[in-house]
């Protein structure tokens, strides 16, 4: 069964979703989890930005991540979970592939991204996907209300 599990969390609505069903998988299989919090590649800075037009900035965007990194974190350990913590930047998918390795984890848990032109970002045809690199298995937490036929009368 899953004794260690990733889950990739961003703070958004998608990511909380997997949190959540990371964190009810992890206490019903008493697993160790660890959580990844990725800051993208190929993000502007805003202190990149600011001085690029001659103004110093204050934003501090990777302690932003930290603080949500830190808060599920905290989440997850007042429901009982043996959880830690791992901020990341770079590419998501080699991200995911390196810690998923490295923590030798059995299950990685992540949210439904779909994107407006079709498919979804771990996966597209000019990449194999987040699954059929990963040694493990691969959980999307979809949210139901989305994908249940709707019901007419």
């Amino acid at each position: 069964m899953f004794k260690r599990v990733l889950l990739c969390y961003d703070g958004t609505e998608v990511g909380r979703r997997a949190l959540k069903r990371g964190a009810e998988l992890a206490i019903l299989v008493n697993a160790q989890v660890y959580v990844l919090s990725i800051i993208p590649s190929g993000m502007v800075g805003a202190a990149v930005v600011a001085g690029a037009a001659g103004h110093a900035c204050l934003v501090d965007e990777a302690g932003g991540y930290r603080k949500l990194l830190d808060e599920s974190v905290e989440w997850l350990k007042a429901r009982g979970v043996s959880a830690e913590g791992y901020l990341a930047s770079g590419n998501i998918i080699e991200q995911i592939i390196a810690f998923s390795r490295r923590l030798a984890v059995d299950l990685i848990v992540l949210g439904h991204y779909p994107q407006p032109s079709g498919g979804f970002w771990w996966g597209n045809p000019h990449r194999a996907s987040l699954a059929e690199r990963a040694n493990c298995c691969v959980f999307v937490a979809v949210d139901a209300s989305a994908t249940e036929p709707s019901r007419t009368a």
